[in-house]
């Protein structure tokens, strides 16, 4: 079994604000379809998504996550449930705060998914075994210390190492496309240090792997932006943004790389 908040009722857009309770939260079967997905991805998925969510609660303490307050609210209600059912139901009250920064969703490009949606009904979450050790590596690692910090911690997740990549200064006009995880962890160090930039209506990402897209996804809710960040596959359709920069980063795949000059040729 497994809880579900579905972040786009009003009871979800509560839960982002306010300190998690049960008794009103409904509760779905764990499913038995067969993922698309392979169980190193989920792993590196979630691993992710808690390095990130650590660094959010240790800027900017609220006590609903992690913490002596947080394991004594959990403890107080949390029945039969597992520690994997924790984890799905942290990621779905942060994907209700920072929109689809942290859902799988967005990771795995689930087309049949609704957009208020973290995971989708064919998710199948982390094994209670294996959410038990994920809960005391993050527990007992140290937060990054900063958005950079926690992009190298997802790029190494996903097997990926980032490599410096030099952004010209980014104006509050520009609009950029991006590739490849070097560049978004550049962009996104750009658009902390700039003035008067908007993440969501400036930047395109062309990302088809699920590790480049959560990169680009978390950028998003690292940034405490209110709206999706914008990823693309390469196979899917889009408005073309002519006229925009590329910054494209050695570690984008060729696929990407095209479709993101396609989309910004003029």
């Amino acid at each position: 079994m497994r809880v579900h908040v579905d972040a786009g009722t009003e009871h979800g857009r509560r839960a982002a604000a306010a300190p998690m309770a049960a008794d009103d939260r409904g509760r779905s079967e764990r499913p038995t379809m067969t993922p698309s997905y392979s169980a190193k991805e989920i792993s590196a998925y979630y691993a992710s998504a808690l390095a990130a969510l650590r660094y959010l609660e240790h800027a900017r303490p609220t006590g609903r996550r992690f913490g002596a307050d947080a394991d004594a609210r959990w403890s107080s209600f949390r029945g039969d449930l597992t520690t994997a059912d924790r984890i799905d139901l942290l990621i779905r009250d942060a994907d209700a705060q920072w929109p689809e920064a942290f859902g799988a969703r967005t990771v795995f490009a689930m087309r049949a998914v609704a957009e208020d949606e973290s995971f989708g009904a064919e998710w199948v979450p982390l094994e209670p075994v294996d959410a038990e050790e994920l809960w005391r590596t993050t527990i007992a690692s140290e937060a990054a210390t900063s958005p950079a910090a926690v992009l190298a911690a997802v790029a190494r997740a996903w097997g990926h190492s980032l490599v410096e990549h030099d952004v010209e200064q980014i104006g509050p006009t520009d609009k950029i496309v991006v590739v490849g995880p070097s560049a978004i962890a550049a962009v996104l160090d750009a658009f902390r240090q700039g003035a008067d930039l908007d993440w969501s209506t400036q930047v395109t990402l062309v990302a088809t792997p699920p590790g480049h897209r959560q990169l680009g996804a978390l950028s998003g809710g690292l940034l405490g932006v209110a709206k999706p960040t914008r990823i693309l596959a390469a196979a899917a359709p889009a408005k073309p943004a002519a006229g925009a920069r590329l910054i494209l980063a050695h570690d984008g795949t060729a696929d990407d790389v095209a479709r993101a000059k396609e989309l910004a040729s003029p």
